[in-house]
């Protein structure tokens, strides 16, 4: 029934997820690995999942983790239903304007990877996904995920853009971990000033925000502020970072 694009960190905490619900996923993914591991609460798992260079037809819920400047890479390979689990605004956007239709989702677990392994760190996070994906939140719920269903997934994507552009390029550029913008009245300031613009772009769509922002933003700082941020990551890694799609990201 699920599919999986990209198995990175957050792919990797799908499948184990599905593992876990009894499922073991067809992954497409572009680099492979001989075994996958996640270390999750004090324990480390092999996920289990079946590598295949197209998903089968009976797929129901193609499960989308690639980087959002991927997705226009990835749409010949999606089946059936597309739900996109990826940072910033344009991914889900451009899936739905391709292939008709599109759901968001967004994951707020800490979650690294460094060759085959995959690490959960800064404590519980959450999956939120819209009711049209009932049976996408009902697996995952099973399998142990934080799950939380709402009518309307865009107040929370939009939020997490906000958290995410504020918490992201400023940890970059510092080279630091998430606590430098608690810990740094400078890195502070900037990411304030991030939330407020993100604030009035929400205001102007007309989107209400299902929590303060700014909370959210230290919230997250606090909780994770021992990892290493996911464009930092990009950026000692020499890797594309998704700047474009977090801090330059619109709507139409």
């Amino acid at each position: 029934m699920f599919g999986i694009i990209g198995l990175g960190g957050v792919g990797m905490l799908l499948a184990y997820f599905l593992n876990n619900a009894g499922y073991v996923p067809y992954v497409v993914t572009r680099t492979r690995y001989g075994r996958y591991l996640i270390k999750f609460g004090g324990g480390e798992y092999e996920v289990r999942v079946r590598l295949v260079d197209k998903l089968p037809s009976d797929v129901k819920y193609t499960l989308i983790a690639v980087k959002a400047y991927d997705t226009e890479s990835i749409i010949d390979k999606v089946v059936n239903i597309p739900v996109v689990f990826q940072n910033g605004i344009g991914g889900v956007e451009l899936i739905r304007e391709r292939l008709g239709v599109g759901y968001g989702a967004v994951i707020t677990y800490g979650v690294t990877r460094s060759g085959g392994v995959a690490e959960v760190r800064g404590g519980v996070g959450e999956v939120i996904l819209p009711s049209s994906v009932g049976e996408v939140a009902d697996a995952l719920k099973a399998g142990g995920a934080n799950v939380r269903v709402v009518n309307d997934i865009e107040p929370y994507r939009w939020l997490k853009v906000i958290v995410n552009a504020a918490i992201n390029p400023v940890t970059a550029i510092l080279r630091a971990r998430n606590g430098v913008i608690l810990e740094d009245s400078n890195a502070k300031a900037l990411a304030v000033a991030v939330v407020k613009e993100g604030v009035e772009v929400v205001s102007r769509l007309g989107i209400k925000l299902p929590s303060d922002p700014l909370a959210e933003t230290l919230r997250i700082a606090e909780t994770t502020r021992n990892n290493y941020s996911s464009m930092l990551q990009d950026v000692l890694n020499r890797r594309r970072t998704e700047v474009d799609y977090i801090n330059g990201g619109h709507s139409d």
